[in-house]
């Protein structure tokens, strides 16, 4: 009788175990996705930061290539 107790008590303390660790091991997965993630949007809002400001660029740019069409149209 004992000695099933013995084994009962065992499986559940291993059980317990196995559960803990991989309680753990998820738990530390989750906190990397996280970072993971936290990375990629700030990548993404730095990217569209940049695309904004190129694309004011480049209006600026087609501003200053009117202007001068009409100057050179001006001259001839």
């Amino acid at each position: 009788m004992a000695f099933i107790v013995a084994a009962l008590g065992g499986i559940v303390l291993g059980g317990a175990l196995a559960a803990w660790i991989l309680s753990n091991r998820w738990k530390q997965q989750v906190e990397e996705v996280k970072e993971a993630l936290n990375e990629l949007a700030e990548k993404h809002q730095k990217e569209q930061k940049d695309n904004k400001e190129l694309k004011q660029e480049l209006a600026d740019t087609r501003y200053q290539l009117g202007e001068a069409k009409k100057d050179l149209a001006a001259r001839s």
